[in-house]
């Protein structure tokens, strides 16, 4: 039975995360992270998208994001997953499946879901136990919505102006995390 077709229309918001093949780790320096970062970069520059969050992880990736007009999710996966591959292998002397399958990426429905979206996918380090706080984690967009840290990958969440009367207000209301 063939797979579904992915939702496709201008303007969604999707969670796209993926994880390493049978769970194993795809990111083990700091290098692969700036490598993967990278790719992403250069992702947005070939196939244009707004990046409103992001986490890496160990053995996978989250990213909310928004393709540009005319632009597809699985063209943007593939093109970042690839390179990642490349690099990956590369690195590691190896070859084979780096990812575990199809990438996931489920629309984000509203403004409201979006922040709550964003906030778990900033958590995730803080979930593992990987950080007693967030801002000491490099690998994600908290830095950015908490401490205005830049990141010239990351646009404005949508309704970003209404989530506080100003800046610090609109940071606070963004970063309220829960474990």
């Amino acid at each position: 039975m063939p797979r579904p077709p992915r939702p496709s229309a201008d303007g969604l918001l999707y969670h796209a995360l993926n994880r390493g093949n049978n769970r194993a780790d795809v990111f083990f320096s700091p290098d692969d992270f700036h490598q993967f970062l990278h790719a992403l970069a250069q992702t947005q520059q070939r196939y244009p998208f707004a990046l409103y969050g992001y986490c890496l992880m160990s053995n996978h990736f989250h990213l909310l994001l928004s393709p540009g007009p005319d632009q597809s999710i699985s063209r943007i996966l593939q093109s970042l997953t690839v390179a990642h591959t490349w690099h990956y292998h590369q690195a590691q002397a190896s070859s084979g499946h780096v990812w575990q399958g199809r990438f996931k990426s489920p629309v984000v429905q509203s403004d409201e879901h979006a922040l709550t979206v964003l906030r778990y996918v900033e958590a995730n380090p803080l979930r593992a136990g990987m950080v007693a706080d967030l801002a000491d984690y490099p690998w994600s967009s908290y830095p950015w919505h908490a401490l205005g840290r830049p990141d010239p990958l990351l646009c404005r969440l949508p309704g970003w102006e209404v989530l506080g009367r100003d800046e610090p207000a609109r940071c606070r209301r963004t970063c309220q995390t829960e474990r």
